[in-house]
């Protein structure tokens, strides 16, 4: 039977099984070919989460549903080279108060900015202007999917999902610390319970999953587990059929205590770091560093980190550079004009390249690196997953228009 011959099925399941390398040249074999391909993104979400797990997991996450996995696959594999675009910064939001956290985690797309009014939104695919501004200043996180947008306040998560029908409630309260959205389901915390909302249900209702015996400093939810890391150094894992397992960060008890941030995929790849210490923990490298530039502002991004630094500098650490026995590496990727230095860094995948957010203590700036220019999207083109996130943050515009709702009210 000769290849062409083949089910759909039967192709693209032999396609998985190679690498990224391959597959990029079977898709330039003939236009039928090409076409089977970027038609079932599914094929380079294998080879993604075959080849770079941890980085596109985290890209993806970022860009939602403007980047393909095909877009995801072929930046990641560009960022080797990143260093000989030489970006040069834009200056793309000022401030009029001085704040560390002017900016929001980039999440499905959506770049959130406070500021005076509130919360402004930029779409990251075009950099553009959301119109809708939601009036809350007490917002420490957004985060969307195709389902719903969740909302961190002062001393709780604001829920809107999007519903078919009427009788299915669209809208919820809930006392949290902190929470994570995944899927159909939301998963947050309340100083040391654990709950989860389902929510593909009629009614949005939490139900407690486990109460901690340590303080929490971050939860993350990867492939049906949900990671839990608390103040003391531990980490705790809740499996999908509820087991619970717990271990000690591999790391000094004397050092524990400086820790002061945790940037996570899961148990075996995240980033621990304080002024001077950091700290990352893969499945292929394990790190400690003492000795450091003081920590301004860093990003993990699985394969890579990006750091900034007192200095102004924006460096790059590459994992796959340590070596043992040998001082790390830093490529400085860029250095900041006027005496600015980073203290918000974060990322997101467009199908030209990267966009790295930098923010300081007065404006944004944005550095555009353009791995293949003729991939810039021109058009802002508006798929029902947006229209339905839109709708969903006007409502929660309006919402707050009337007012947070009282601490007693909540769930």
């Amino acid at each position: 039977m000769e290849i062409d011959c083949l089910p759909l099925e039967t192709f693209i399941e032999i396609l998985i099984r190679t690498d990224g390398i391959t597959v990029g040249k079977c898709r330039r074999v003939c236009k039928k070919w090409m076409e089977s391909i970027d038609d079932n993104d599914y094929i380079w979400e294998k080879i993604c989460l075959n080849e770079v797990e941890c980085s596109s997991s985290i890209a993806k996450k970022k860009s939602g549903k403007d980047c393909k996995w095909y877009h995801i696959y072929k930046n990641l594999s560009m960022w080797k080279k990143i260093t000989l675009f030489d970006p040069a910064p834009r200056q793309f939001y000022t401030f009029s108060l001085h704040d560390k956290n002017h900016a929001l985690a980039i999440d499905y797309g959506v770049l959130p900015l406070k500021d005076t009014r509130g919360i402004v939104l930029y779409d990251m695919s075009t950099l553009k202007h959301i119109p809708v501004a939601v009036p809350e200043k007490n917002c420490f996180k957004i985060a969307n999917n195709d389902h719903a947008t969740v909302m961190l306040l002062k001393s709780s998560i604001l829920l809107q999902r999007t519903v078919e029908e009427d009788s299915y409630m669209s809208e919820a309260f809930f006392r949290a610390d902190n929470f994570v959205l995944h899927g159909e389901e939301l998963f947050f915390f309340n100083n040391r319970d654990v709950f989860v909302c389902d929510l593909t249900v009629k009614n949005l209702e939490s139900k407690l999953m486990h109460h901690c015996d340590y303080d929490i400093k971050e939860i993350q939810y990867y492939k049906s587990n949900l990671y839990i890391f608390t103040d003391c150094g531990k980490i705790v894992t809740i499996c999908k059929d509820r087991t619970v397992t717990v271990k000690s960060l591999n790391c000094p008890p004397e050092w524990i205590k400086q820790i002061k941030h945790i940037r996570a995929v899961n148990d075996r790849n995240f980033v621990c770091y304080s002024r001077n210490l950091f700290k990352i923990e893969t499945d292929k490298y394990q790190h400690l560093y003492l000795e450091f530039p003081p920590i301004t502002a860093l990003i993990f991004y699985g394969d890579f980190v990006l750091i900034g630094t007192r200095a102004g500098e924006i460096l790059l650490y590459r994992l796959s550079s340590q070596k043992f026995a040998t001082k790390p590496l830093f490529e400085k990727l860029a250095q900041l004009p006027d005496d600015k230095y980073a203290v918000q860094l974060d990322v997101c995948e467009r199908k030209s390249g990267p966009v790295i957010i930098v923010g300081t203590f007065f404006e944004i700036l944005v550095f555009e690196v353009d791995f293949f220019p003729h991939e810039k999207d021109t058009k802002t083109s508006f798929p029902n997953n947006k229209l339905f996130m839109y709708k969903r943050l006007l409502r929660l515009r309006d919402r707050l228009r009337l007012g947070a709702p009282a601490i007693k009210s909540i769930v």
